[in-house]
């Protein structure tokens, strides 16, 4: 805590826009005289939030408080509710305002229940911990079933290890826990779980990975308790081997919906994809579920185990920690394809510089790129799309300039070759050239 910080837990009371727009349309309809302003275009939205202090850890003694937030997403801006509790940390800002943002550490007070013991201890300047917590049984984004909130774990055993200290202590009936006088190192976090479940981050594939700890150190570190249920399979295309690319998404059975994603997997050079820490319960598996355009992968929607009608699909049924290794789904109808091959020429040789090359689609997605050999590369077309395809080259002037010896030549930062418009039902056309322009020295 410095000693111009403002941190508390407090109710919001009122709301009201004070952004520079709002202001001006204010002063404009009290004076029936007043000249119209236009409001800048870029002028930022403000939001003055008025909170009723419901206990204090820094700042001056009041009961009631301003605190200005941004009104778009673009700032930053915390978005306050009438009514709600929220602990709040500000920052001095223009005109000795205090904002609030999303980076800040402010939240809901039901949020903060390892935090608000750490905040009073600071306050009273007793003892602080050095990591602290919640522990809680969760699921993967997307996944949770409905209406059921990620529930603290009470009375769990817990371990700090690192190549030379050890730690133990236990969460309390709300989940919390907190490990005191922690050196710093690098450190393992383990629990004693109940049977089929794991320590993990929600957005992260496996275990919990080991963090560091620096001297000092006042660490908020909220862990979770995952299934260690598992979904593997393929995406496998009409002649049954694996697409080299990919995109699936998993969904609770009852919560599928075409217009909104789910936990998203990919299949890549491995040639499979893997939904892990799955709970029990009944999911849909669907490959492209937007029904792209895709030259990359080029075949419509399907459902597991391959078929094109939601009504159709098979349920994938998981029991609590059972792990399915083989959810195979096969696609077929794909959209007619060709590839084309493009080679890079340059007039006066190759500069020093980084080259980039694209297929923009007038339709659908664009393809990627495979390169082949040196300036040499592969595109794989739709039939159906008319495709632009470009290069330029991001130079290095200084390099340039020193191999030519002309310390005074101005190189220009970047070169483009002329772009080659392609009609992807054109199968005749198989190979094309783009060709980048001399580099001219501008000594202007």
């Amino acid at each position: 805590m410095q000693s111009d910080d403002v941190v508390f837990t407090g109710t919001v009371m009122a709301i009201e826009n004070v952004s520079p727009a709002a202001t001006i349309e204010a002063n404009a309809a009290d004076s029936e005289s007043a000249a119209p302003t236009v409001p800048a275009a870029d002028a930022t939205p403000i939001i003055r939030y008025h909170f009723k202090i419901d206990e204090k850890f820094a700042g001056p003694d009041t009961a009631e408080i301003d605190v200005f937030s941004g009104g778009d997403d673009g700032d930053c801006g915390y978005h306050f509710r009438k009514g709600d509790q929220y602990i709040v940390f500000t920052q001095q800002e223009t005109e000795g305002r205090l904002f609030a943002t999303i980076c800040s550490g402010t939240r809901p007070v039901a949020d903060g229940r390892a935090l608000i013991p750490q905040l009073r201890a600071m306050r009273n300047h007793q003892q602080i911990a050095s990591v602290f917590g919640v522990l809680r049984r969760a699921d993967p984004p997307l996944l949770a079933p409905a209406d059921d909130p990620d529930d603290p774990l009470p009375h769990i055993k817990l371990k700090l290890r690192s190549k030379y200290d050890r730690f133990a202590t236990s969460t309390g009936p709300n989940g919390v826990y907190s490990f005191y006088d922690v050196h710093s190192g690098e450190y393992h976090f383990s629990a004693s779980l109940p049977a089929r479940m794991e320590l993990s981050e929600r957005t992260l594939p496996g275990a919990l990975p080991p963090f560091k700890i620096p001297n000092g150190a006042c660490y908020e570190y909220n862990v979770d308790a995952l299934p260690l249920g598992k979904i593997r399979g393929a995406v496998l295309g009409p002649d049954g081997k694996p697409l080299k690319i990919a995109s699936v998404e998993l969904y609770r059975a009852e919560k599928y919906k075409d217009t909104e994603p789910g936990l998203w997997g990919f299949q890549g050079s491995k040639g499979d994809f893997e939904f892990d820490h799955i709970g029990p319960g009944d999911y849909i598996l669907v490959f492209n579920r937007l029904n792209r355009l895709d030259p990359n992968s080029p075949y419509p929607r399907a459902f597991y185990p391959g078929v094109a009608n939601q009504n159709e699909t098979s349920i994938i049924t998981l029991k609590d920690g059972e792990q399915l290794l083989k959810a195979d789904m096969q696609v077929a109808d794909g959209y007619p394809t060709r590839r084309i091959r493009v080679q890079l020429k340059w007039k006066d040789g190759r500069p020093p510089g980084e080259v980039t090359i694209m297929a923009k689609a007038d339709q659908g997605e664009n393809p990627a790129a495979q390169r082949m050999a040196e300036g040499i590369y592969d595109f794989t077309l739709l039939q159906s799309t008319h495709y632009t395809i470009s290069a330029w080259e991001d130079l290095d002037p200084q390099h340039l300039s020193q191999r030519r010896g002309k310390e005074s030549c101005n190189i220009p930062a970047r070169i483009d070759a002329e772009p080659v418009t392609i009609d992807g039902a054109d199968t005749e056309t198989n190979d094309i050239s783009l060709t980048f322009p001399s580099v001219a020295c501008d000594n202007h």
